[in-house]
């Protein structure tokens, strides 16, 4: 006896599925109603078996009041196509700053964590040495040089004399040849020289570009060896964020870079919504190779950072459009309702009736629902009441009361969906 009462539960509730159509009219009045949202199809039948029901010679049936309703009106227009992710922000020149000789340091000239310019000195070690050497070589250039000129003041009075047949032809050979190895001492003491201010240059530490600095790695006084990194300089400004996307959006994202609206808004991860630090960029470099354990392709666009925001290494929320879509029929998202196999919009049709239309959801972007099938622009559509309203019924339109049907200006994530089912992501 327990296991057939379960079995005909089943059997009735079936049954009054299949033959759904000839009971609702035979149902109380709130089961009818709300059959009749769950399936609009319903609705007709259930006032068709209740006018059969009724007796002969009735009087009227009480008509219902109109329901108060709130409407928006469609419009044309076209959505962008976002593609969301996480990626990390990076820096565009990133360097440890090593000396090329041993040395010991002998000032720090800046800060830990200083913002430095192209060219400032930070570190210099000890240049004594070199600094003598140089002096050395100054000395030497300048006897050199009064060699020069003293073999030239030479050659320049054999000459003559030798032309005259006064002095011998050898007598001017030689004064030439005394010219030549005088000129030649002080071009090797010139090269000599060269080199030095090379080596004085190595012991100064300089910053390569605009950027900021690490902390220093050794104090004055400590020796290091040559390639030791005594400090890091990031530039901060810009930076780059780097994210990777499914490689299917790959031909989608090459048409619309080729095409110069390929551009992607970053902003922290951690901030509060609407209320982190935004950026905007171009994307500038897709990779030429798709990850085979993940599907995705690499890609990296360029940010200012004028207000340092972004910091290397920092994760960051991405958002890519790709472009826009083709012309779509554009709600607000209240108005769309779930409904068995797709989405149903309310529609205040002629004489204020309501109208139950399947919609084709093709894209959701931030507050608004962009429709490729099911409405055309104009429609009335309800945003506020849907809950209280029936096919058929009629409706009072009176001013929306918590501003539904229009959109915010926050950003939501929005997902192109050819075969146009709803897609939403949180």
């Amino acid at each position: 006896m327990k296991k057939t009462i379960p079995l005909l539960v089943v059997a009735a509730l079936a049954a009054g599925y299949v033959f759904r159509e000839r009971l609702i009219g035979y149902a109380p009045d709130w089961v009818a109603a709300y059959a009749a949202k769950v399936d609009p199809a319903l609705a007709a039948k259930t006032g068709a078996v209740k006018l059969a029901r009724a007796p002969a010679g009735a009087g009227p049936a009480r008509v219902a009041p109109p329901v108060a309703v709130s409407v928006a009106t469609a419009t044309t227009g076209r959505l962008p196509v976002i593609r969301s992710t996480i990626g990390t922000v990076i820096a565009v020149d990133s360097t440890q700053l090593a000396p090329e000789i041993s040395g010991t340091v002998a000032k720090i000239l800046v800060p830990d964590g200083a913002e430095v310019k192209q060219g400032d000195l930070l570190i210099q070690l000890d240049d004594r040495t070199i600094r003598a050497q140089i002096a050395k070589d100054e000395a030497q250039i300048a006897k050199d040089q009064a060699s020069v000129e003293s073999a030239q003041d030479t050659y320049n009075r054999t000459q003559p004399l030798v032309t005259s047949g006064v002095a011998t032809a050898q007598s001017g050979v030689d004064a030439l040849a005394a010219l030549k190895v005088a000129q030649g001492t002080l071009a090797v003491d010139k090269a000599a020289y060269a080199v030095d201010q090379v080596a004085l240059s190595n012991t100064q530490i300089r910053a390569p570009y605009d950027g900021r600095l690490s902390a220093v790695q050794f104090s004055p006084g400590a020796f290091v060896a040559a390639g030791t990194p005594l400090v890091r300089i990031t530039q901060m400004k810009p930076v780059q964020v780097e994210f990777s996307l499914p490689s299917s959006d790959l031909p989608l994202l090459r048409q619309s870079k080729a095409a110069g609206t390929l551009s992607v808004t970053v902003s922290p991860t951690l901030s509060t919504a609407g209320g982190g630090p935004l950026e905007k960029g171009s994307v500038n470099f897709i990779d030429n190779l798709i990850a085979a354990n993940s599907a995705t392709v690499t890609m990296r666009a360029s940010l200012a950072n004028s207000e340092e925001g972004l910091w290397p290494g920092q994760p960051v929320n991405v958002s890519a459009q790709a472009g826009e879509t083709e012309p779509l029929v554009l709600v607000p998202n209240v108005a769309v309702m779930p409904h068995t196999g797709g989405s149903v919009v309310y529609v205040v049709g002629a004489e204020d009736k309501v109208e139950s239309r399947p919609v084709t959801v093709a894209l959701r972007y931030g507050e608004t629902a962009g429709i490729s099938a099911g409405l055309k622009a104009g429609d009335q559509v309800i945003v506020e009441g849907q809950s209280s309203v029936l096919p058929g019924g009629k409706v009072k339109v009176i001013a929306p009361k918590n501003g539904a049907g229009k959109p915010g200006e926050k950003q939501g994530q929005a997902d192109l969906n050819p075969g146009g089912a709803v897609v939403t992501k949180s």
